[in-house]
């Protein structure tokens, strides 16, 4: 680069090489940006499950999906309206613990379908359960039921659940029923006509228990499905409740007491008592019915849903 009185002059090569290189450090910050927008691009692809698992209902129409305030948060009510020129009713149905409100299987076939033979279905959040792993549990290591369900730790191979823990759980699981079911007479309301209410395994249980107890409103019809109570010999024998036959027998309204062949031991069990206890009444007041095919597939699904339309039609005389 020669000098001529302070002054340089730059031949065309190195002009040419300067410019490349001004060229180049510019595709390189274009690229360091582009791998920003990629890096920005792919972390909202990965955070778009997490944020549809965040909304368990999104796949359904909004106007379905309702709230009511449990124990101060809200939680998810769905409500479909009559899928028919008939309107009946409504139907209200919970599943067994631990599920949701459109739970899969025959608590969602429900919800869905019973749409279509005149009645309006209002599926509730079911209480929490009992957590089950395969080992025991000391009393100050269980949290407050209503925040967790109970933690136990590992390092035996029996479950062991202590008798002040049953007694937090139910009565955990029992207050937010009673909460949930005493606010929905503004959404019954929407619907005129009968009244059936449908609960499901352990859900069954605890419901006909507030029945018994006068805590939450009567329904037209009750449909008890595989209904038992687990662990109840565990509690304190002076707070024990009495036994789903022995509470059923006491009620006036109609009861449908379906049974299927894969329900909970406990249910398959205590289902003789059930009927023994409840034939005194007429046939219009109990029925136990005994499924021909399981709770498992949509034929089974459809064998109950004929069976509660039947037997409701039946007794509302509709």
């Amino acid at each position: 680069m020669p000098c001529i009185s302070g002054h340089c002059f730059y031949s065309p090569l190195y002009i040419k090489l300067t410019a490349l290189w001004f060229h180049s450090l510019e595709v390189i910050v274009q690229l360091g940006q582009f791998s920003q927008l990629l890096i920005v691009t792919i972390s909202i692809l990965l955070a778009a499950p997490s944020a549809k698992a965040q909304q368990p209902y999104g796949h359904l129409p909004a106007d379905e999906i309702k709230f009511i305030t449990i124990d101060g948060k809200q939680t998810e009510v769905l409500v479909r309206s009559w899928q028919s020129k008939k309107h009946f009713g409504s139907a209200m149905i919970i599943a067994a613990s631990d599920t949701d409100a459109d739970a899969a299987g025959l608590a969602s076939y429900l919800r869905t379908n019973i749409n279509a033979r005149g009645w309006a279905s209002i599926s509730l959040t079911p209480a929490k359960g009992l957590y089950r792993p395969n080992y025991a549990t000391k009393p100050e290591e269980v949290t407050k039921a209503g925040t967790e369900q109970l933690q136990l730790t590992s390092n035996k191979s029996t479950p062991k659940y202590e008798s002040s823990q049953l007694l937090e759980l139910r009565n955990f699981q029992q207050s937010n029923l009673n909460e949930a079911l005493n606010q929905l007479t503004s959404t019954t309301s929407l619907f005129p006509g009968g009244k059936i209410l449908i609960v499901i395994d352990d859900t069954a249980g605890m419901v006909t228990n507030l029945l018994y107890d006068k805590k939450i409103p009567t329904p037209d019809v009750l449909v008890i499905v595989n209904a038992y109570r687990e662990f109840e010999y565990l509690i304190d024998p002076q707070s024990q409740r009495k036994s789903i036959a022995e509470q059923l027998v006491t009620m006036s309204i109609p009861i449908l007491d379906i049974q299927s062949a894969d329900a909970h031991p406990n249910s398959i069990e205590q289902a003789p008592t059930r009927l023994n206890y409840n034939q005194v009444k007429p046939a219009k007041y109990y029925r136990q019915y005994q499924m021909s095919l399981d709770l498992s597939s949509p034929s089974g699904w459809e064998e109950a849903l004929d069976q509660i339309e039947g037997f409701s039609r039946t007794v509302i005389g509709r």
